[in-house]
């Protein structure tokens, strides 16, 4: 399946096709690299799975301006 989404992006809710990605860390030495869009989506789920999981097993909550710019072919 292709969507017009941006193509250094991990996601599916991209509204734009170019833009600014970054690292986000998925547990276990693994990393979605996401845009500003699919980050909020996944910053949401991650806040509402929180809400049923018990504190040792949340979701970290990082800002966006903390994570690392991704910048492919560097």
């Amino acid at each position: 399946m292709t969507y017009p989404g941006n193509p250094n992006c991990d996601g599916v809710h991209c509204l734009r096709t170019d833009g600014e990605v970054r690292v986000l860390p998925t547990g276990g030495g693994g990393n979605a690299i996401l845009c500003r869009t699919c980050f909020n989506h996944e910053l949401a789920w991650r806040k509402k799975r929180n809400k049923d999981l018990g504190e040792f097993a949340q979701f970290a909550l990082p800002a966006w301006e903390d994570l690392e710019i991704y910048e492919p072919g560097a």
